[in-house]
């Protein structure tokens, strides 16, 4: 896969926006506009609606109301969580980034010698060269995440969204994807949006933050500048003491 020059321009746009389950709302009033390059954080509680915020964003859900557009052609690579991964079934390293690039191929035509070169850079990339043939389950959490970071970007995405990408990794682990997921964000120019416990991640490698939390109401983004001027984000990494 060969790098791209920057331009930035709007690529997700959400205009008054509610999002919801099976067209039930959950929250509302959703103002937010992503472009190119852009490295988002984002953050809320357990339950909050992040993950259904992330779906919508990439198009897997439909907005309960208002108006969702992505610009035309836009490709987005998705990395789970490696703990919700099925990992049942006894699949090579290899076999699975390979499956990144089926969308790239007609159904029922076979992936040629060039898609297969994308697979193996793209191995190479995460660095699970020697990992290929290795059984997915057998790994270690860190080499499942690249793994499935290698398989999203065999798609060649212009968005890579990732769902908590360090959970369950320790310090030296998570400091290893993250740097990982900033070289890839850099060589290919892509936008980046990740949704993070971690606030000290968040602080470090985000340009911008979203806050959803469904239970209070609050759907906030701004840049990480500004985050320290928002009272529920001062609140949210901790920044100031919430009394009872």
């Amino acid at each position: 896969m060969s790098s791209r020059l920057v331009k930035m321009s709007e690529i997700i746009n959400l205009e008054n926006v509610t999002i919801g389950f099976n067209k039930v709302p959950m929250i509302g009033g959703i103002n937010l506009s992503i472009s190119d390059n852009e490295f988002w954080g984002v953050v809320g509680p357990n339950g909050g609606g992040k993950s259904t915020l992330l779906k919508t964003l990439i198009g897997l859900k439909d907005v309960v109301k208002g108006t969702y557009t992505v610009k035309e052609g836009t490709v987005f690579g998705y990395v789970p969580q490696h703990e919700k991964f099925d990992d049942i079934y006894p699949v090579s390293v290899y076999e699975i980034v390979g499956m990144g690039r089926y969308s790239k191929v007609p159904f029922g035509v076979k992936m040629n010698p060039s898609d297969w070169e994308i697979v193996d850079s793209s191995i190479e990339k995460v660095g699970v060269s020697s990992l290929k043939d290795s059984n997915f389950r057998s790994l270690s959490g860190g080499e499942k995440q690249r793994t499935l970071i290698a398989k999203a970007i065999t798609s060649e995405p212009d968005v890579l969204v990732l769902d908590e990408p360090t959970a369950s990794l320790d310090v030296k682990g998570e400091s290893e994807i993250m740097s990982l997921i900033k070289d890839v964000k850099d060589e290919y120019g892509l936008t980046v949006i990740m949704v993070s416990h971690f606030s000290d991640t968040i602080e470090k490698y985000t340009d911008k933050i979203v806050l959803i939390d469904k239970d209070n109401d609050i759907f906030l983004s701004c840049t990480k500048e500004e985050a320290i001027c928002h009272t529920y984000l001062k609140r949210y990494f901790g920044m100031e003491t919430v009394t009872a």
